[in-house]
């Protein structure tokens, strides 16, 4: 069995299909569409200079710093940095209706710094929302499945067709195809075995918050070891030597991390004990696998055009993706990897973006 990360998104440019689009209708957890909505600013606004995810601005009524899920800092001609673009983020069951958007519109009335403020919204809007949000000068966006034609709102790409006939992506995956674990734990005394189902602790012999088996972090090392791996290979040079094969050859790897800072302790006979070290050692291989990415835009509910747009690779039991960054204001198309932490899995407070170029 392999264990595998690492994703090279590989385009194909097919002629249109009949392929319809099948999908539910917004499998991304909220912080995953906060952190797209953000990928989304940045790739828009080529004046962008920062562009921030959950952001704190200043209220001037409350007389303290509020949270606000995106903000763009952009520059006027000169290079003088003056304002902030504001978008607020919501993923609701149903469409936003006028009380959440008169909330949203008081919010930003009380932040003078804002100088540009929209609402994207993943489940639509209300009509009576539609005219709260034009009244205050509100601009409204949509966070949508991607089905319209490319020509219609990208024609700089010069594509004919949707987003999921002329994009579909491949990955080439770095694997453990065979391994064995070592571990080294210096408090013991005396050789131990782990089993996969051993429970693991914490240092007062608790049971470890993050790693409830050995077999839950046995999987979490092989991952974070072909990351890590990944990291240190040119993608280039990969999908150059890659044959068009499913699998690549194997060849013999040793790697050792430093697992100090899990404080992930196991029993053994001299009692509970840290694990410090695991070298994996056995075989790595690239696997060529086909995803089914998920298509997404971002449409001005006035004009129903496109703000951005961004085709996701299938998401990994780690939550992280892959994402190409599309805007109509050019053919350019980014390749961004987003590896979101465990502490932003459910809040994100502070955290700066920047395309990979």
């Amino acid at each position: 069995m392999g264990y595998t990360l690492g994703v090279i998104p590989t385009l194909s440019h097919l002629p249109p299909t009949t392929i319809g689009l099948s999908m539910p209708k917004h499998p991304l957890t909220p912080m995953m569409v906060q952190y797209l909505v953000g990928l989304c600013c940045l790739k828009s606004d080529p004046d962008a200079v920062d562009v921030t995810i959950g952001d704190m601005v200043y209220d001037a009524t409350a007389e303290e710093e509020r949270d606000v899920d995106v903000t763009v800092t952009i520059t006027e001609a000169g290079g003088v940095t003056h304002a902030f673009k504001a978008y607020e983020v919501k993923r609701e069951g149903s469409p936003l209706d006028v009380a959440k958007v008169e909330q949203l519109c008081m919010k930003f009335i009380d932040m003078p710094s804002v100088t540009h403020r929209s609402i994207v919204s993943a489940s639509g809007y209300t009509a009576t929302a539609r005219k709260k949000a034009e009244k205050y000068g509100i601009s409204l966006y949509e966070f949508r499945a991607w089905t319209r034609p490319l020509q219609e709102q990208f024609p700089k790409l010069t594509m004919q067709g949707t987003a999921q006939e002329c994009f579909k992506m491949a990955s080439t995956l770095l694997c453990w195809s065979q391994y064995q674990l070592a571990l080294v734990a210096p408090q013991a005394t005396v050789d131990f075995t782990v089993e996969p189902g051993d429970k693991l602790f914490d240092s007062s012999g608790s049971a470890h918050r993050t790693h409830a088996t050995f077999d839950e972090y046995r999987n979490e090392l092989l991952l974070r070891s072909t990351q890590l791996l990944f990291s240190l290979m040119s993608a280039a040079s990969v999908m150059g030597s890659l044959p068009s094969l499913e699998a690549s050859q194997e060849w013999p790897h040793s790697h050792t991390l430093d697992v100090t800072n899990d404080a992930v302790y196991v029993d053994t006979e001299c009692g509970i004990c840290r694990i410090d070290f695991v070298t994996i050692t056995g075989h790595l291989q690239w696997q060529n696998i086909t995803v089914e990415p998920l298509y997404y835009v971002i449409d001005n509910i006035s004009t129903g055009d496109a703000f951005a747009g961004a085709v996701i690779s299938s998401l990994q039991g780690d939550g992280n993706m892959t994402a190409l960054v599309f805007s109509p204001k050019t053919r350019g198309i980014d390749i961004q990897p987003i590896r979101l932490a465990k502490k932003h899995q459910n809040s994100i407070r502070n955290l700066k973006l920047k395309l990979s170029r």
